[in-house]
């Protein structure tokens, strides 16, 4: 029987703004965080990462990403959760921003 889910995605990068990569520790917590919270994630691997580019002043910035996935059966208490863990790791990556998306989904 199919179901409503939310599918989350969570867009970090793998380098700090002068290009040293951030620790590895940094992922693992929030991806216990995550599992604690939700019963599973998914993950880019690290050593092969997705590029990032973007161009907001005309200068073209470029990053490493990783993107770290998972579902969730409750919406609204979820956007509440996710809209203060971007703040969190807005602060812990030292970035303007961080893309976190949600789609509703059918599970089958």
């Amino acid at each position: 029987m199919p179901r409503p889910i939310s599918a989350i995605e969570i867009y970090l990068p793998l380098d700090s703004n002068e290009g040293l990569p951030f620790e590895e520790s940094k992922y693992v917590t929030l991806q216990e965080e995550l599992l604690d919270r939700f019963g599973g994630i998914t993950s880019t691997h690290r050593q092969f990462p997705l590029q990032g580019l973007w161009k907001p002043n005309g200068d073209v910035f470029q990053d490493r990403i990783v993107v770290i996935d998972f579902h969730a059966k409750t919406p609204f208490e979820t956007l509440q959760y996710l809209e203060r863990l971007k703040k969190r790791l807005k602060r812990k990556f030292a970035q303007l921003e961080v893309l976190i998306t949600v789609q509703e989904l059918l599970a089958i």
